[in-house]
């Protein structure tokens, strides 16, 4: 019977043989024409998520963000630590990052350039946003998440992931089954067989980068939407999605919601390290 960490891997191979994502272990720059998109305000109002965060630090806590990008998750909680540390290889990414905090008068944020393996950073808490998904290798990118830092590891993902958000769209429309992305429950038993016993906290919020998930659509702008998320633009993909509009689309009294994101949530999975290191 295979381990948790090979049916991972071999999910994660499946994906990547499919075309559903660039293989990450490659040193390249896969985000160089979309870092920009991953930048948004340190000072925006703080979403569930951002406050879930929160609720784990303290103000002495050295924050490690681990494949953080632009900052997105970190520089809004710069005011609740001592000092945020990115981690992240991307040079795009770390560029975004610098200009967001400068922009944004943080001065206690610093960037490594290094890729998570090879860092030696340490924190009090280390979290790391969508970046499991990526990982083939995911015991040793685990163990050195908890074994850098003091007090508790937080690893944040999507379930569905992003890479799968529209595989109800494609099933419905085409039959089509994608190949999944490794997500929670491959992650999670993972967890479990390192003998690690994390809290699961769902986040009822709808996926941040796709503000038409929360509803309120015209008919116009629910067949835009879908045809943009299937990135055609043809009769043949129009008629298909007016014909099942009902199966994709829920009415309400403001407007169409869509009902393949209905049950998008961020997942946050977190566990205290007591100080005690992991093989």
């Amino acid at each position: 019977m295979s381990s948790a960490a090979e049916r991972y891997a071999a999910v994660h191979d499946a994906a990547l043989t499919a075309g559903r994502f660039a293989d990450h272990r490659r040193r390249a720059d896969h985000w160089a024409d979309l870092a920009e998109l991953f930048r948004l305000d340190p000072h925006r109002p703080w979403d569930q998520n951002l406050r879930a965060l929160a609720g784990y630090l303290e103000p002495a806590d050295v924050l490690l963000d681990v494949g953080g990008g632009a900052g997105r998750v970190s520089l809004p909680l710069a005011s609740q630590v001592r000092e945020v540390v990115l981690v992240e290889p991307s040079e795009s990414m770390r560029g975004q990052f610098i200009q967001s905090r400068d922009e944004a008068g943080i001065t206690n944020a610093r960037v490594s350039p290094d890729w998570w393996m090879d860092s030696v950073e340490t924190g009090d808490v280390a979290i790391t946003s969508d970046v499991v998904y990526f990982v083939r290798d995911i015991v040793p990118f685990v163990t050195k998440l908890h074994n850098s830092a003091s007090r508790r590891v937080i690893i944040c993902i999507w379930r569905p992931t992003p890479g799968d958000m529209d595989n109800e769209l494609r099933r419905i429309l085409y039959d089509e089954r994608p190949s999944p992305w490794p997500g929670l429950p491959e992650l999670a038993a993972v967890l479990w067989e390192m003998g690690l016993l994390p809290d699961v906290r769902v986040i009822p919020a709808a996926p941040w980068w796709i503000p038409e998930a929360d509803g309120g659509l015209s008919e116009a702008q629910a067949v835009d939407l879908a045809m943009g998320r299937l990135e055609r633009d043809d009769e043949s993909t129009r008629r298909h999605i007016e014909t099942d509009f009902d199966r994709l689309f829920e009415r309400g009294p403001a407007g169409l919601s869509p009902r393949w994101l209905s049950g998008a949530r961020e997942v946050m999975i977190t566990w205290e390290t007591n100080g005690r290191r992991l093989d």
